[in-house]
């Protein structure tokens, strides 16, 4: 008796900052040109800027035409598209904590629920996410945390204790550089 093996499929959910959404798209590709079907999730407010600044409304179309399995999907970051992201960045970090997390949570029980085939076997989110891990965990997906920036920058981050604590990063006069901690 043969075993056939179901295509994986991702479900992929970029952070929404076009540093963090290009190499996820590039990922995403490859991943959809390995044999993946990919579910990629954007933001309202992403989409819209990619959409106005080119005739394409879909992303992926160009690369679907092609014969890859990239399906697109957009959900609300909390916030309405006209509000300026860059200028209210605290609002904007609280909406993605407080209220995108229930609309990505929202979007991955909607394709799980829609049956088609092939169903969603991971979920990868950007690293900077805290909440994608418990929505794989709920809906028994295999989590995959993915690193949009370059290694050294990881290995900054990481390490920013260590450095701070041997007196190689901290106030320089008056001045004072404030960095994400992830120890």
């Amino acid at each position: 008796m043969e075993e056939t093996h179901q295509k994986p499929h991702a479900i992929f959910v970029p952070y929404p900052l076009q540093g963090h959404v290009n190499p996820s798209v590039h990922l995403a590709i490859k991943l959809a040109s390995k044999g993946f079907t990919v579910t990629f999730i954007n933001t309202h407010s992403i989409h819209h800027q990619i959409t106005a600044a080119s005739a394409a409304a879909d992303i992926f179309a160009a690369v679907r035409e092609s014969g890859l399995d990239i399906r697109y999907a957009t959900v609300s970051d909390g916030l309405p598209v006209e509000f300026d992201r860059s200028l209210n960045h605290d609002q904007f970090m609280a909406a993605l904590l407080h209220v995108f997390s229930a609309h990505v949570e929202a979007a991955v029980e909607g394709i799980i629920r829609s049956g088609t085939a092939p169903e969603p076997s991971c979920l990868i989110a950007d690293s900077f996410f805290v909440f994608p891990w418990k929505v794989a965990k709920k809906f028994g997906l295999k989590y995959v945390s993915y690193w949009t920036e370059p290694a050294l920058v990881f290995t900054l981050y990481y390490h920013i204790g260590l450095l701070r604590l041997n007196g190689h990063f901290g106030c320089l006069g008056n001045f004072s550089l404030s960095l994400p901690i992830f120890y």
